[in-house]
């Protein structure tokens, strides 16, 4: 694991990147995607705190490489939420979307999970003192969202998957994915967490990164 700022940390690399957020509070840990690998994420310690302390876990989409260790955590952790938004929700509730999680790029069978929160507009989710504002960029896929929390004086953009990949497969969007990157460019975010390519600081680097996958996305 690795801190990336005060609160937050990098948990590891199991298909996608996984984060989780300390609120420092009786709501414990947060998530944002589980990856595939739960064994990575039962190691995951913060402050004296560990993996029974998770209970909330936020998908930014659908695909199974952000979901696959959904099932697993839901076993063992019973009263684990999960939020999505409601355009994703079906592939991440239901069995049979391959195509909607890419399940067939993996050869591996997803296991649904009940989401608790499925919101279908921009949503601010508040654990403790801390809120996760859950904001719908569609594109990537029609209920892709991106989290901003603000800790320690910086705006932190965990922004998964803001590279793409595109497919009909996937109900993907172009336009609606330029229009959601240029969204993302007026945040002003001093920290972006992706979902693939690592973490981006100060903010010109933030900024580059979109703007140039953006860019290549228009051509």
């Amino acid at each position: 694991m690795k801190q990336i700022i005060d609160n937050i940390w990098h948990v590891g690399d199991s298909g996608c990147s996984v984060y989780v957020v300390d609120t420092e509070s009786d709501e414990g840990l947060v998530l944002i995607d589980a990856g595939m690998d739960l064994e990575m994420i039962r190691g995951v310690e913060i402050n004296g705190r560990g993996f029974e302390d998770i209970r909330h876990c936020i998908l930014t989409h659908c695909h199974i490489d952000h979901t696959a260790a959904c099932a697993g955590l839901a076993k063992n952790l019973p009263e684990i939420r999960f939020y999505a938004h409601a355009l994703d929700a079906a592939p991440i509730e239901e069995p049979g979307h391959d195509g909607r999680t890419a399940a067939g790029w993996y050869g591996i069978a997803y296991e649904p999970v009940s989401l608790h929160q499925p919101f279908d507009a921009d949503t601010v989710l508040t654990f403790g003192s801390m809120d996760f504002h859950c904001l719908h960029i569609p594109g990537h896929t029609p209920g892709s969202i991106a989290v901003v929390v603000e800790t320690a004086g910086q705006k932190v953009l965990f922004g998964q998957d803001l590279h793409g990949p595109f497919s009909d497969d996937f109900l993907s969007n172009l336009a609606d994915y330029r229009r959601s990157m240029d969204r993302l460019l007026t945040l002003e975010a001093d920290i972006l967490c992706e979902g693939h390519y690592g973490i981006f600081q100060p903010e010109a680097q933030v900024l580059q990164f979109i703007e140039e996958h953006r860019e290549s996305h228009l051509r």
